[in-house]
């Protein structure tokens, strides 16, 4: 008899589990439809509290407290003056402030650990960002969280290819999306959405309402391992590739770019002795373009390169060692063009003082693509250094230089400015007349402005060739946006082939050059109008 009423009993307690279970997925699958359906989106304009967050919300924490289960707290916020994201309760993001950059922030975040991998600013607004936006979005792994958050506006130049992205990483809102709209979404490359919100402008002249959205996250019981061979590079790009993100390639499962380049020897290297200095900030994305493509010009020696950061940054130090540069780092000066300026006048003293006997110094930048034929350039011209003193600097780069207007590769002119981007700097004029005055960080000054005043050049000129063999590339910094790189350097034309023989580099001397310029104008056609 006891025993019939237990079974009675148990079975009326797996009646109730099973029906409790069946309405458990009943009422999550009316609100996926009712997402689906965007019935919750609008109301007066200002879409309600995120339905995709509150039903993913009301799941993970009915089963955090039953499961040994980790999980990750994430709070995001869109306004027109602030964006932040938060994990665990650290502000991972803070923007705020009229002055602050406007844009669709990325945070990229390690499924596994729940550390920061990346974060990037887009400036949406301008044109030329949504691409680079779609090339960062593209080049993470799977798996991967990502969380956004606009500040101020980003849908201006936010075009089709980035939405198609954004659409396939399960945004429901992006076609919603449109001017000074504030959003906000949590989302796993290749897997679920964990919410999405939005405000929505009444006008072209307001900004949608501040937007917060809070998602509890679960962590993966595992990280993502690779399958690459055992080796000594293997390891150094595990290490890396589990610490950082949105380096595509280099950290492919499948077919993994090279750590190692192995470049060409010159047949007569007349540099090989000179330091390199990249003058970098915090932009490792760009370093690792920049120092990709450095190493594998012909000539390149990776003992003598040194990489100048302005603060101390993890990420660009670790690019350093993975490409096996030094890299020295020092505590930021000023602010805006003085920060920038005193960032430079430092790395130019440690540079000399780093290699004592070295009479030149080759000076380039972070988002600065070299030619094959870089170092080759620089073996040929230097001599012209030692021979003139009215030549102030050899630059790589032709301020000119556009693929309509340039197209021979031999050709040199002289110039009456400092060109800059790639760049041979001698110590004797730095040390002697540069250092002693170099501007204070109370002088918000452009270093290059200034080393084109007349009273710092002193008439000197320096050499350039028709097509450049440097290419700017960097479309994010204090005096560049996406705008100016399409406006001005985009069209610039860089120099692919490798070991180009310059023509009259002895005609470069002053006196010289003097004669080439005669004889152009007295072979010139030109008849003044009567």
């Amino acid at each position: 008899m006891i025993a019939r009423i237990w079974k009675v009993l148990l079975g009326i307690v797996v009646s109730v589990l099973l029906l409790m279970d069946v309405m458990f997925v009943y009422d999550l699958t009316v609100n996926h439809m009712r997402l689906e359906d965007g019935d919750a989106y609008l109301q007066s304009g200002i879409k309600k509290t995120s339905i995709t967050g509150r039903v993913v919300n009301a799941i993970l924490q009915s089963k955090e407290s039953q499961h040994n289960q980790k999980f990750l707290h994430v709070k995001l916020f869109s306004s027109k003056e602030k964006a932040s994201i938060t994990i665990e309760g650290k502000n991972v993001l803070h923007v705020t402030g009229k002055d602050e950059a406007r844009g669709m922030y990325v945070v990229v975040v390690n499924q596994a650990t729940g550390a920061v991998m990346a974060d990037r600013r887009f400036d949406t607004y301008m044109p030329g960002a949504a691409d680079q936006l779609d090339i960062f979005l593209e080049s993470i792994m799977n798996g991967r969280y990502l969380f956004f958050a606009i500040k101020d506006e980003a849908t201006f130049s936010l075009n089709e290819n980035a939405r198609e992205t954004l659409r396939k990483l399960g945004s429901h809102i992006l076609e919603s999306l449109h001017w000074r709209d504030t959003w906000v979404f949590a989302t796993q490359k290749g897997g679920d959405v964990f919410g999405e919100d939005y405000g929505k402008s009444p006008n072209l002249g307001e900004w949608g309402a501040p937007i917060t959205l809070a998602v509890t996250i679960p962590l993966a019981s595992e990280q993502l391992v690779c399958d690459w061979p055992d080796s000594d590079e293997t390891q150094i790009r595990r290490d890396f590739c589990s610490r950082y993100e949105g380096y595509g390639q280099l950290c492919d499962c499948s077919h993994p770019l090279r750590i190692k380049i192995r470049s060409e020897a010159l047949p007569i290297n007349n540099v090989q002795n000179i330091p390199v200095g990249i003058i970098a900030s915090n932009r490792p994305q760009y370093l690792f373009k920049g120092l990709r493509s450095l190493l594998s010009a012909a000539g390149a020696n990776a003992s003598l390169v040194t990489v100048f950061i302005d603060g101390f940054y993890q990420e660009p130090v670790a690019m350093t060692s993975l490409y096996g540069v030094k890299a020295v780092q020092h505590e930021p000066s000023s602010q805006k063009n003085g920060r920038i300026t005193q960032h430079y006048g430092a790395s130019f003293r440690k540079l000399f003082s780093l290699y004592p006997d070295a009479p030149y110094a080759i000076i380039l930048e972070e988002d600065l693509e070299v030619s094959p034929d870089f170092f080759s350039y620089f073996s040929q011209t230097i001599g012209l250094m030692d021979k003139d003193n009215s030549i102030y600097c050899v630059s790589a780069w032709n301020d000119l230089g556009y693929e309509h207007s340039c197209e021979d590769t031999q050709l040199l002119y002289r110039v009456e400015t400092m060109p800059g981007l790639g760049w041979l700097l001698k110590r004797k004029m730095f040390v002697e007349e540069l250092e002693p005055i170099w501007p204070t960080p109370d002088k918000l000054w452009d270093w290059d402005m200034w080393m084109r005043v007349d009273g710092i050049r002193k008439e000197r000129e320096c050499i350039i060739p028709d097509v450049s063999r440097t290419y700017h590339f960097g479309n994010s910094g204090t005096n560049v946006n996406p705008y100016f790189q399409d406006a001005y350097f985009t069209k610039h034309k860089l120099n692919k082939q490798p070991m180009v023989q310059l023509k009259d580099i002895d005609r470069m001397t002053k006196d010289n050059y003097e004669e080439i310029i005669h004889e152009l104008l007295k072979k010139s056609n030109y008849t003044p109008e009567r």
